[in-house]
C-alpha cells in the first residue's frame, strides 16, 4: 500500500504535468506563435500518454506470473504518439488533437479496468484526464 506522502506527491506533480497543457493551450487562444503553441501541445500530449504507458510497464513487471500481454498494452499510447509524429507531416492538428483526445479517454477506460484497486490514481487520472481532454477540445474548436 502505498503511503499518503507519496500520493500527495503523486498529484502534486500530476497537477504539476497540466501546466504546459495550460500554456500551450494560452498560447493557441491568444494567437501567440498559435501553430507552433497548439504543435507543441500536441507533442507534448503524446509525451503524456507515453508517459502513462510506461505506469502499466511497471505495474506489469511486479505482477506474479507472465506479464507479457500487459506489457505489450503498456506500448499503445507510445506507438499512437510516435505514429502521430510521423503523420503529423500529412495529418492536420485537428486530426492530431482529435485522435490524442480519444486516445487519453481510451486509456483512462483501459485504467479503470486494470488498476481498480488504486483508487487514489483513478480519481487523480479522472480529474487529469479530464482537464487535459477539455484543453484538447478548446484547441480543437479554435482548429476548425
Amino acid at each position: 500500500m502505498i503511503d499518503e506522502k507519496a500520493i500527495s506527491t503523486a498529484q502534486r506533480l500530476g497537477y504539476a504535468g497540466l501546466l504546459p497543457f495550460l500554456a500551450f493551450t494560452l498560447g493557441g487562444l491568444l494567437d501567440v506563435y498559435g501553430d507552433h503553441a497548439i504543435r507543441l501541445f500536441v507533442i507534448y500530449s503524446a509525451l503524456i500518454l507515453s508517459f502513462l504507458g510506461g505506469v502499466h510497464w511497471g505495474v506489469a513487471m511486479q505482477s506474479e506470473g507472465s506479464p507479457s500481454r500487459a506489457l505489450k498494452w503498456s506500448m499503445v499510447p507510445s506507438i499512437i504518439g510516435i505514429l502521430l509524429f510521423f503523420a503529423g507531416v500529412w495529418v492536420s492538428p485537428l486530426t492530431m488533437l482529435t485522435v490524442l483526445a480519444l486516445t487519453h479517454l481510451f486509456w483512462l477506460n483501459f485504467e479503470k479496468r486494470h488498476l481498480a484497486e488504486q483508487l487514489w490514481y483513478l480519481e487523480l487520472r479522472n480529474r487529469l484526464t479530464f482537464t487535459v481532454v477539455a484543453l484538447h477540445v478548446i484547441l480543437i474548436i479554435i482548429s476548425l
